[in-house]
């Protein structure tokens, strides 16, 4: 019964602690994103990401596919999908710099350092619709 009651009382410290409400990117990191985004994701998902070839990737329908996942799941499905033609062909840091434009692009506010690439910090930032 101990072991049962430990893991209870440690469930909240164990879920994610930090939110996309928090500014885990950078504004120059979401920059670069964009920069990124014209020339690899703009084809598929439209100059103003509200979809084309591909699903939007703006708006209340994006935010809600995302709700209750963490940056790093969104992160890993960037990296392990797209580019559709050639998946996990860019660098780390492109991906990041994607996911940052993506927050940014959602209205998400910008703090003074860059996202991590790094799964452990991507997995404790919550994406949450609301603050």
């Amino acid at each position: 019964m101990f072991p049962i009651v430990c893991v209870l009382l440690m469930a909240p410290f164990l879920a994610a602690s930090r939110s996309v409400h928090d500014g885990v990117y950078s504004k120059a990191q979401s920059e670069r994103g964009r920069v990124t985004y014209g020339e690899q994701c703009a084809t598929c998902h439209g100059e103003t990401m509200k979809g084309g070839e591909a699903p939007e990737l703006v708006g209340a329908e994006f935010v809600g596919r995302w709700k209750g996942n963490t940056v790093g799941a969104l992160f890993q499905f960037i990296r392990k999908t797209m580019p559709s033609e050639n998946p996990g062909n860019l660098t780390p840091d492109e991906y990041t710099e994607l996911t940052a434009f993506l927050l940014n692009a959602n209205g998400f506010p910008a703090g003074d350092k860059d996202l991590e690439d790094k799964p452990e910090v991507l997995e404790d930032i919550r994406f949450d619709p609301k603050p």
